[in-house]
């Protein structure tokens, strides 16, 4: 039944590339390999981060590492997050982009020892997508912390992961 409407749904209201609004899919794969995923790391400092070092002696220390996914210059990573709060089914494609970043960069191994936690309503959806493909849990009392949040650092990411039980925390920011 889903199906059937799904279906008809995409028969009157196809979906189109939020970019170059080709028919079949919300970002099509040209569109898709315009991403750059952002290839240059910073510590967690807020003054003044350090490149290409994961953590230096001045960085918080409840922080392991930040991973920033985009360069918030790339106007179809902002396009795909604004459009991603009314079309939901883009956040598949924000968790595949992170994914395929953590693997590419660093030598994390995403398994049931971490937890997803987000910062706010805004990378809620995307966490939640995240969870779903690679089966870590929301907020369990996980050692490991993966912590979703649009952009490093902000005040409310500090207040947050003060409350976390965690031994580390690893900081996935869509943009900084």
């Amino acid at each position: 039944m889903k199906n059937i409407y799904n279906y008809i749904l995409n028969l009157f209201f196809p979906k189109k590339c939020i970019n170059c609004q080709r028919e079949g899919s919300y970002l099509c794969e040209d569109c898709l390999s315009l991403i750059e995923l952002n290839q240059i790391n910073y510590c967690a400092c807020i003054k003044n981060p350090l490149k290409n070092k994961l953590v230096c002696d001045n960085c918080p220390k409840l922080i392991s590492a930040v991973f920033t996914i985009f360069n918030e210059k790339q106007y179809i990573c902002q396009k795909l997050f604004l459009k991603s709060k009314t079309i939901p089914d883009l956040n598949a494609y924000f968790s595949y982009l992170i994914i395929t970043h953590l693997k590419n960069i660093t030598n994390i191994n995403l398994d049931n020892n971490f937890a997803i936690c987000f910062e706010n309503e805004d990378v809620e959806s995307i966490a939640k997508n995240l969870s779903k493909f690679t089966k870590i849990p929301i907020k369990n009392n996980s050692k490991n912390i993966l912590f979703i949040t649009k952009k490093y650092p902000s005040d409310d990411i500090f207040k947050i992961i003060k409350t976390l039980n965690a031994k580390k925390i690893y900081i996935i920011s869509l943009f900084r």
